[in-house]
């Protein structure tokens, strides 16, 4: 029986209820553990998160968030544990690497795919590791991350093999196809979005996923909306992958939130009325904490991850409405599509 694998352990996709499927608990930069200024108390974070957590389930409904942190920017798996002991909310961990510019620490990259597919499976069968130890709170996804840009903003060189994606990143990606296709866990995906105007970087990394076995159905291709293409995102679908509308309210690239939901709002409908309804879901990819503290209390930069939990349903849900977009296929995007896909 396939069932969800969250961080206290597995439970009935029918249990998992309105679901966020890629949030940030903690986010950090690599290398931050070392710093004096980035040290934080677990216990304090996760009462905090807890609370933040249950307002919105009491508010909206949420019952299940992922935390898409991959291990090197932040993803402290005794904190994940901590944080779901304190809230109604189910809370599921990740197994994976951010893009080679910011990400994928010395030691991974030099390993081969094998070693790689066997981090990921032990991450999701055994438990995450962390700092020098290991943890039974096991891992219920996995991340890959391609596109490393030019490190402002632009497009990913091309690669030698013909691709945005890195020798290194390829690399991570078989990977994560082999460990996929192996337990049949979701892979979640981040895209570099300027890369939308030279290739199709989804199609590029399904085409290294399938190449190892996995199975498209299993894929949620992220950041595709952030400077969205109908056709690009067609193709995703047609494919048999999965889109993830993410940045509801954080207007990441886009000058206004206003301005970039209208876009998102528009093409949700757009691909709901060519049939692709079962293959949305919704997020913020909202950052929680950061290591120096509470987001708010940060530099400016920070303050657009500070969306609140509410803005879905306050904002973007109405603006749907205007579409077309009913209760019905809401409930598809935030309760039915995420409990299949997240099931294994």
């Amino acid at each position: 029986m396939a069932t969800i694998h969250t961080v206290l352990g597995e439970i009935d996709p029918s249990q998992a209820g309105i679901t966020l499927t890629h949030e940030h608990i903690m986010y950090a930069n690599p290398g931050c553990e070392y710093d004096h200024q980035t040290i934080y108390d677990v216990e304090e974070v996760a009462t905090d998160v807890a609370a933040q957590l249950d307002q919105a389930a009491d508010r909206n409904g949420i019952a299940t968030m992922v935390d898409l942190t991959p291990i090197e920017v932040g993803r402290n798996p005794l904190l994940l544990k901590a944080v779901a002991e304190k809230t109604k909310v189910n809370i599921i961990g990740t197994t994976g690497f951010f893009p080679e510019r910011i990400g994928i620490p010395y030691h991974f990259r030099k390993q081969e795919v094998g070693y790689l597919a066997d981090f990921f499976l032990r991450d999701l069968t055994e438990g995450m590791a962390a700092a020098n130890h290991r943890t039974d709170v096991k891992a219920g996804i996995i991340k890959i991350a391609t596109g490393s840009s030019d490190g402002n903003e632009g497009q990913t060189p091309l690669q030698p093999n013909g691709l945005r994606v890195t020798p290194l990143e390829t690399r991570i990606v078989r990977a994560a196809g082999r460990a996929q296709a192996r337990t049949g866990c979701l892979i979640n995906t981040h895209t570099e979005p300027s890369d939308y105007a030279v290739t199709n970087p989804g199609i590029e990394q399904l085409d290294l996923l399938e190449s190892e076995g996995a199975d498209p159905a299993k894929v949620l291709i992220g950041h595709a909306f952030v400077n969205p293409n109908l056709d690009q995102l067609t193709a995703i679908c047609e494919r048999g992958a999965n889109l993830q509308i993410d940045h509801i309210g954080i207007p990441w690239r886009h000058d206004s939130a206003e301005e970039f939901d209208e876009l998102l709002a528009k093409y949700v409908a757009e691909l709901a009325d060519r049939g692709y309804l079962s293959q949305l879901a919704f997020s913020y990819d909202r950052f929680f904490r950061h290591a120096r503290g509470p987001v708010d209390q940060l530099e400016p930069e920070m303050l657009n991850e500070l969306v609140s939990l509410d803005y879905l349903w306050d904002s973007f849900v109405p603006r749907l409405a205007r579409y077309g977009f009913d209760v019905a296929a809401l409930t598809t995007v935030l309760v039915d599509n995420p409990a299949r896909l997240l099931a294994f």
